[in-house]
């Protein structure tokens, strides 16, 4: 058995604590925002997509980040996986019970489920025979939970395999044959997050099409995923398990993959925005268009600064990563401007002109107060650390 000290009663009474209060926060933010179904419907229904998106999206980047981390079986990733697998198992069920609010408001969110719009506009009647109609929909959501779910099945099944192994050798094979079905629940993985991107925000301007959407939503989970992760283990690297084990290799290499995702996600981005101003198709176009307009262009560079600008020299910097709160500091700057950059993506779909309602608020923190508490009850079923896991016990060393 792994001789790392799993006498984790401190954190696991910290981690009881913020359950309790995201679990009030998520009822309470739930209850604010069901009132709007009875003023402002439309708002409460978009209001409830933009936080779905978000907190669905941070499972998916946990279940993505926690497949990258069976395959690769870097010692970096044994800290956070736990995280990332608490992540992964509120997709099923907890995001696809939450899904039933999508279903209720579709004519609230989605144009493209309109007859009227599909009579009326060839553009949108043709996607519709083909793709954008409810009962194909429905199918891919279907099937999209279904992968991830079992995904999260076969990776969460094999580390508590791992966690019972009566010896080293039959862990490290454990581990090892782990690798396989992660490998090959990549690309589907990618394949799947690709069209609920789609389906999701992109659908919300029928007329607009972007190959590159989905790319930027992958790399935008992941990085929200990788994010969390590291900030709660920093913030917890006082108190057993963690005491003693979050060293500068560690953060080193989180700091490093933190810095490496920016720059995807910033490529990818940068290079949408230039194919299509070098296009300068009208159908290509509207998606800019509605977002330098009515108040959304200060937004758009905002996500521009603290998107790239700011975390770019921020973990390039050694520095960040030889102090734990500087990293903190990286940590919380991506989360706050992945919120942002989600409902840039968004809200001007049913807005051209900037706004924040209640019910956009009430519903980001009843839906991640209960994703928080669901994360949290599956963080403390498992042990916090893996067990029978050598690469926690190697000596810290440079490369």
């Amino acid at each position: 058995m792994s001789t790392v000290n799993l006498s984790a009663e401190q954190v696991r009474s910290t981690i009881e604590r913020a359950r309790g209060t995201a679990l009030t926060l998520g009822i309470v933010g739930l209850i604010v925002w069901a009132t709007g179904l009875f003023t402002h419907r439309d708002l409460a229904f978009q209001g409830y997509h933009f936080a779905y998106v978000f907190w669905a999206g941070l499972g998916i980047g946990c279940l993505g980040m926690a497949l990258l981390v069976h395959v690769v079986r870097g010692k970096w990733g044994q800290p956070l996986v736990r995280i990332f697998e608490a992540g992964a198992q509120t997709l099923v069920p907890f995001m696809i019970i939450f899904f039933v609010p999508i279903l209720l408001g579709m004519h609230s969110i989605f144009e493209w489920s309109h007859p009227e719009a599909v009579r009326n506009d060839p553009i949108i009647a043709f996607k519709a025979k083909y793709y954008l109609n409810l009962p194909f929909f429905l199918v891919r959501m279907a099937l999209y939970f279904a992968l991830w779910g079992y995904l999260t099945y076969l990776m969460v099944r094999s580390s508590s395999q791992q966690d019972a192994a009566q010896d080293p050798i039959e862990a490290e094979f454990i581990s090892r044959q782990r690798m396989t079905p992660a490998a090959l629940g990549i690309p589907f993985y990618v394949l799947a997050v690709t069209f609920f991107s789609v389906d999701m925000s992109m659908s919300l301007q029928p007329h607009w099409f972007s190959t590159m959407y989905g790319f930027i939503f992958a790399t935008g989970f992941g990085l929200t995923a990788m994010a969390l992760a590291t900030l709660l283990v920093l913030l917890w690297r006082e108190v057993p398990p963690y005491k003693g084990l979050v060293h500068f290799e560690f953060r080193r290499d989180w700091g490093n993959l933190l810095f490496t995702m920016t720059v995807f996600w910033s490529y990818v981005s940068f290079s949408q925005l230039l194919i299509i101003y070098s296009g300068n198709l009208p159908e290509e176009t509207s998606f800019y268009l509605r977002r330098n307009m009515g108040g959304w262009h200060p937004v758009s560079w905002l996500i521009v600064i603290f998107h790239f600008f700011v975390p770019f020299f921020l973990l390039l910097a050694p520095r960040t990563k030889r102090i734990p709160r500087q990293l903190i500091l990286g940590a919380v700057i991506l989360l706050a401007i992945r919120v942002i950059e989600m409902f840039w993506e968004i809200k001007p779909a049913f807005s051209e002109v900037f706004s924040i309602s209640l019910y956009d608020v009430a519903a980001f923190v009843g839906l991640g107060g209960l994703w928080f508490w669901a994360m949290f009850s599956n963080l403390l079923k498992r042990p916090l650390l893996p067990q029978n896991e050598p690469r926690l016990q190697e000596v810290p060393h440079a490369h």
